[in-house]
Order: C-alpha cells, then structure tokens, then sequence
C-alpha cells in the first residue's frame, strides 16, 4: 500500500502538476500567480463598505473592541442584577395569608448551570390554622405557598431583566425583539 502512495506522489511531481497547497517551493520552478484571500486581506474587520470612503469611518477592529465592551457591560449589569434579586425576600401566601413561604432567587451558575432557581428560604405557618389542618390540605397549602412565591419571584425576574433587553436590542440594532420579530419602527 505504501508503495502505490509513494508511486503516486512521484508520478504527481514528475508531471508537473500545480500542487502548492503545502508543498515547498522547488529550485528551478516559478510560481505564475499568487492568489490572496478576502480573509487574509480583511482580517481585522469586515469588507470596507466604501473603498473611497476614509479608513477611520470603515468597520473593523475598533467596531470590535467596542462591542466586546458593550458585552462586557451588559454582563456586569446583569451581575449586578442578579446579585440584587438574589438579596430580595419574596413572599407566597396561601390558605388565606395563615400560610407564608419566603422565596430565595439563585442566579445561574455558569456554565455548569446555565438555568436560575428559586429556593423556599422561610416557612412561616399559623399556629391556630396548623392544630386544625389535616396532613393532606396542609401539604395542598403548602405547595400552593411554593408556587405562588415562585411565580412573584419568576415576574420580578422578568421585570428586573427588562433593562437588559433593551440594552441588547441597542447593540443589535433593534433586530433582538421578543419572538424573532422584525424591529418596530
């Protein structure tokens, strides 16, 4: 097998065949054209718009560097958001407020848990309402407790996380709206 690779290769360079991929340049042997790729030449940036127009006002680098900046922003907002909503106590009642559980927000750990939580942080049950309960509608109350905390906790997530929507709609340029939709004008 290693004979017919060897032929092969021999046969190739002996008909002088335009192989320049990743051959090295032979004594004796002209290279006739050079070609250069529109990545090499725009490396830095994308294609200049207007050749005509002034290099400073042409996309590239700092069209990056700025966006990586604004990214960086927005990042550190949402930090900052996160560590605020994980200091809010938020409360869900049930069996008519005898029932309060207190809901912890726990922001995303990235990226071995990209998904936030909500954690029952506080209990606090009537003394009268839990010596007359049965077991069964107690742990009822005490599971609707759970859900209404945490959709008051999920809503005041969503509000909180606004801000940031439109901050991202403004480096996009207005093409981030909710569901894909095309921008409002």
């Amino acid at each position: 097998m290693t004979k017919i690779a060897v032929l092969a290769a021999i046969a190739l360079t002996a008909c002088g065949s335009s192989v320049d991929a990743f051959s090295t340049s032979r004594p004796g042997r002209q290279v006739t054209s050079q070609q250069s790729s529109s990545t090499s030449l725009n490396l830095f940036g994308s294609k200049p718009k207007d050749p005509n127009a002034d290099a400073s006002s042409q996309p590239g680098m700092m069209d990056q560097l700025a966006m990586f900046k604004k990214a960086q922003e927005i990042a550190s907002k949402k930090a900052a958001i996160d560590k605020e909503l994980a200091g809010e106590k938020i409360v869900g009642t049930a069996a008519d407020g005898k029932i309060e559980i207190t809901v912890q927000y726990i922001p995303p750990q990235m990226p071995a848990n990209p998904t936030p939580g909500y954690e029952a942080s506080d209990v606090n049950i009537d003394a009268d309402y839990l010596a007359d309960v049965s077991p069964e509608d107690l742990s009822t109350a005490l599971v609707e407790a759970i859900r209404a905390g945490e959709q008051k906790a999920a809503e005041r997530v969503g509000e909180k996380y606004k801000i940031l929507e439109a901050d991202i709609q403004g480096i996009m340029g207005g093409a981030a709206q909710p569901g894909g939709a095309p921008p409002q004008e």
